[in-house]
């Protein structure tokens, strides 16, 4: 993959025999069109296309605030990018067994400079909730004792994860999640981070755990 600055093909997009010219955010990219394939992907290969789709569902529920709230772009590489980068890093790979391991805490969903979440408690005292509790460290600034929390939360099983926004205040130190029917006796990850009142600011997210729904 080549960059064009002030190329004869500059403003231009489509392909030229087997090279491809494209415009990314401003970028000119000029690359070759790889070959059609004549066989089916080999099995590791096959691997490697099924991480790719589970982490292509599991974003999607957040992809919009991921595409805004994780890190900051850098030259071609977007918060989104960063975020799916992310979800790969942490579903493993092995090519002996042949299988995907997702690794939830080192899943982020939002990473920034606030102050991040320090969860205290994870627990499920009544049927379909549970309460998750995290200490205030906003050592009295009335900004970040407003800041929002964020929840994403994945049953095992589910591709794909609930997430919710302002839930709850930095200041509350606890909240009760009602989950639906279908997730009692299940368990359910969690992941929690802060957003600024303003919207301008969020933290790195934390993974409180899992719990069992009773």
């Amino acid at each position: 993959m080549g960059k064009l600055n002030d190329s004869l093909l500059s403003g231009s997009t489509g392909r030229t025999g087997r090279l491809v010219v494209a415009n990314v955010a401003g970028t000119e990219i000029l690359r070759v069109r790889p070959k059609k394939r004549t066989s089916g992907p080999s099995p590791k290969q096959l691997l490697i296309q099924n991480r790719m789709k589970d982490c292509y569902a599991f974003i999607l529920p957040y992809k919009g605030f991921a595409s805004l709230y994780f890190g900051t772009k850098v030259g071609m590489r977007s918060c989104y990018n960063q975020a799916i980068t992310n979800l790969l890093n942490a579903n493993k790979l092995d090519f002996n067994l042949m299988t995907i391991t997702p690794v939830y805490s080192e899943i982020q969903f939002a990473r920034g400079n606030l102050m991040a979440p320090v969860i205290t408690g994870l627990t499920s005292p009544a049927a379909g909730t549970f309460v998750i509790d995290w200490y205030n460290n906003a050592a009295g600034d009335p900004d970040r004792e407003a800041d929002q929390l964020q929840m994403l939360y994945l049953a095992a099983g589910e591709k794909s994860p609930i997430f919710i926004e302002n839930m709850a205040e930095r200041l509350d130190t606890t909240l009760t999640v009602n989950v639906p029917p279908n997730l009692q006796g299940k368990e359910v990850h969690v992941w929690v981070a802060f957003r600024s009142q303003d919207f301008v600011q969020v933290s790195l997210s934390a993974y409180a755990g899992s719990i069992l729904i009773i």
